[in-house]
């Protein structure tokens, strides 16, 4: 094989690898629980203009920043619109960035076949399966978070250089913009880069780097990138508005009875604990069994071992996947709100510590590198089957997506049909009218209606609209209108989760009910 051959090969692999695990599926299925949501504030970016304040239905929608919505608008506009594939494409292209960073990484460290490794390995963990081919949030901010904890683990090798410390800026500062733009995607990204960072210094000795110039100037850089926006937030919103925003996202978070009155609905302390702990203690559990088998190989890492069977290269790795890994685990379990998605960050570094097994067992490092904490099976009869096994794994695995995108998403719109709805209330309104809503949340429906939507406060706020208004209610709300107010009922149908809903035309008809 040729010197540019072999260069070329595990691109292309990869390539093929993040084709079938990330983009095929983009187009199958309607839009699916909050993926709506995303899309139609992505809409929203297009048709106002308005690129700083996510708007949903009229009103400012502050409760995360506009970086996903920008970035299906972005992925959308040469099309002339968002569509199902478009509002998914960017944590496809996320998701593809952070395997080709991990494969960079690795190969920096142990040569091409160990970045192969880790870039395969990486999405193979059913968080991937739904999050990858989705217009959630979770994908793009993973790629924030495993960008910026890369670029810092390159800042760091330059530090600790005793010929280049000073070209660690450029690296210091990629890290710090992904972090920003981590933050304006998701408001945790900060968390996961220092709770990374902080214990990988201190176990080295480096805590003094987080005073240097480089991280300082690089942090201040990232920061101002989120200042201006949350400045220019501000003067679209008012203060008020924002702050009261930010501070209730943080208080689900961050504090146990917040959560509870708002998610649990339980009065009792007692029973609030309780729940808390249960949630905490469990947390961990199910992010390692989310990540089987890859689990069960990156906890063999904590054997004294593996440990002692590794160079220099390979034992600061290994500590920078363990500081990505266990610190963020320990927070965010004891964090409230233990939803797994809130936790997805934290998962490269579950996949890096396993792909470090992986290597060792695959390749004999001649002249250091990773050695596998059992010569046995590099060495002798089971050696050329290791191969055999991973590919096994990988090709189980693409066999689990195509039946994840034929068996589950495909399944998904059976009884939910959001774009048959949407288009039924399309050809009901008007295309000159404004649909108003109160109460109803169904963006599934509202997404494929594609038209004008605004939001009133309360019912009674109908009856100050004295043209023409179209409005969708919900039964107790269409149960409410008063006689006094003429409406004349256009169709009755459920939302996605089977609750009945109206549609009514109301201001020049005799009331019809």
């Amino acid at each position: 094989m040729s010197h540019h051959a072999s260069h070329r090969w595990p691109i292309l692999l990869l390539l093929f690898w993040c084709g079938i695990l990330f983009f095929y599926g983009l187009t199958t299925g309607e839009l699916w629980r909050t993926e709506s949501l995303r899309a139609i504030l992505g809409a929203e970016f297009l048709r106002s203009g308005n690129w700083i304040v996510p708007t949903l239905y009229g009103q400012p929608l502050l409760t995360k920043p506009p970086g996903m919505y920008a970035a299906i608008a972005l992925t959308s506009w040469p099309f002339g619109g968002v569509s199902e594939w478009t509002a998914r494409l960017p944590s496809a292209l996320a998701a593809t960035s952070i395997v080709f960073l991990f494969y960079w990484y690795f190969s920096r460290q142990f040569g091409r076949l160990a970045g192969l490794v880790a870039g395969l390995i990486l999405p193979t963990s059913v968080m991937w399966l739904d999050k990858a081919p989705s217009a959630e949030i979770d994908m793009l901010q993973l790629a924030w978070v495993a960008a910026a904890i890369l670029f810092f683990l390159r800042a760091l090798e330059d530090e600790e250089s005793t010929t280049q410390p000073r070209a660690s800026f450029r690296w210091w500062l990629a890290a710090l913009l992904c972090v920003a733009g981590g933050l304006l995607t998701k408001w945790t990204a900060p968390a996961f880069f220092y709770l990374t960072v902080f214990p990988l210094l201190a176990w080295r000795g480096r805590l003094w780097l987080l005073f240097s110039w480089r991280h300082l100037v690089s942090a201040a850089i990232g920061a101002s990138l989120c200042f201006a926006w949350a400045g220019l937030a501000i003067a679209q919103v008012g203060w008020n508005e924002f702050v009261t925003t930010v501070h209730r996202e943080a208080s689900q978070h961050l504090f146990v009875g917040d959560h509870a009155e708002t998610i649990q609905q339980m009065p009792a302390s007692h029973h609030v604990h309780l729940g808390y702990w249960r949630e905490t203690l469990t947390h961990p559990f199910k992010v390692l069994g989310v990540t089987l088998p890859w689990s069960a190989f990156a906890l063999l890492t904590l054997r004294p071992s593996f440990r002692r069977q590794l160079d220099v290269r390979g034992r600061r790795l290994w500590q920078a996947m363990h500081c990505w890994t266990w610190p963020n685990l320990l927070f965010w379990s004891l964090m409230p709100q233990h939803s797994l998605r809130h936790s997805f960050p934290l998962v490269p570094g579950i996949m890096g510590l396993a792909a470090l097994v992986w290597i060792g067992w695959l390749k004999d490092w001649r002249g250091g590198g990773v050695s596998p904490p059992r010569k046995t099976i590099t060495q002798g009869a089971h050696a050329p089957r290791s191969p055999a096994y991973l590919a096994t794994m990988l090709v189980l695995w693409l066999v689990m997506k195509i039946t994840f995108v034929h068996a589950v998403m495909a399944d998904r719109d059976a009884n939910r049909q959001p774009r048959a709805r949407g288009e039924q209330l399309a050809a009901l309104v008007p295309v000159d009218q404004v649909l108003y809503l109160c109460r109803v949340k169904d963006e599934g429906i509202m997404f494929y209606y594609a038209r004008p939507v605004r939001r009133l406060a309360a019912v009674a706020d109908f009856f100050s609209i004295s043209e023409l208004s179209f409005c969708i209610l919900e039964e107790l709300e269409w149960q409410q209108w008063p006689p006094s107010r003429p409406a004349e009922v256009l169709l009755r149908l459920q939302d996605e989760q089977g609750a009945p809903i109206v549609l009514i035309k109301a201001g020049n008809s005799e009331a019809s009910r």
